[in-house]
């Protein structure tokens, strides 16, 4: 193993334990970027390179670290559009897609527009945000379930961290079409829920999810799943190539370890 390799893992091993204990997405994002800032953008690149092909393995610590790096709007606020600029250059010159692919800001297929603007319960929509949040933390489930189709995402994050709300609902959420990209990213960053396996698979299926969640959630699924997503016209080009890639990786090293037992 080369040596930049060697020390990218060493490195991206002891800043996933590290960070792993800390449960907000958000402030584990914050603490990985105070981390990647003291390192070069070749460094940086190298570390993103290598949690992404162990994700690509099914290997559950780096498939956690893949998602944190997956959320680009994040890093950029920290890490600075100018440092992820760099990292981007490098993982272009040394062709490592994986990197390329979720660093690069590709919209969903889909977004909400003025034929297919989200249906809100009109009740509630019409009442202030602030009456609206309060009832997002209630129990009283009427309230609760004409929430789901709220489209404010602070509404929705405080929906998803009330006890009552069951995976069932939250599948309503990441499901719901059209919606908003930012309610789906309260979905995915909700540490919570996002770990279901049918919550994933239904961020991913959804054409109005932003590429970059979907991305960071393939490694997940199992090869069934990512054959369906192959055929899947009504997802963007760039998933369903992603799932092919991810597909036939599989098969691959699946065969090549017969082969080496043979």
């Amino acid at each position: 193993m080369p040596l930049e390799r060697e020390d990218a893992e060493k490195i991206s091993r002891r800043i996933l334990t590290e960070i792993s204990p800390i449960m907000d997405r958000r402030q584990r994002t914050y603490a990985l970027c105070k981390k990647l800032k003291k390192l070069d953008d070749e460094m940086v690149a190298e570390i993103f390179h290598l949690i992404s092909a162990n994700a690509r393995e099914k290997k559950p610590f780096f498939q956690d670290g893949y998602r944190v790096i997956s959320d680009i709007g994040l890093l950029t606020h920290y890490l600075g559009p100018r440092k992820m600029s760099g990292v981007y250059t490098v993982a272009r010159g040394k062709d490592y897609q994986d990197v390329v692919r979720i660093m690069s800001r590709t919209p969903p297929w889909r977004i909400p527009g003025t034929e297919d603007e989200p249906l809100q319960d009109r009740e509630l929509k019409e009442l202030t945000l602030g009456r609206r949040k309060s009832l997002a933390r209630a129990r009283e489930r009427d309230f609760l379930t004409r929430l789901l189709h709220d489209q404010n995402p602070a509404v929705i994050q405080i929906l998803l961290q009330n006890p009552v709300l069951t995976v069932k609902e939250v599948i309503m959420i990441a499901s719901k079409r059209p919606t908003s990209a930012q309610v789906l990213w309260m979905v995915y960053r909700s540490q919570k829920w996002v770990n279901h396996y049918s919550v994933k698979k239904t961020l991913i299926n959804n054409p109005y999810c932003p590429t970059q969640i979907s991305l960071s959630l393939l490694h997940f699924l199992l090869e069934q799943d990512l054959e369906d997503l192959a055929d899947n016209q009504v997802l963007h080009p760039r998933i369903q190539e992603a799932a092919l890639d991810l597909l036939e990786a599989r098969i691959n090293a699946r065969e090549s370890g017969k082969d080496k037992k043979t």
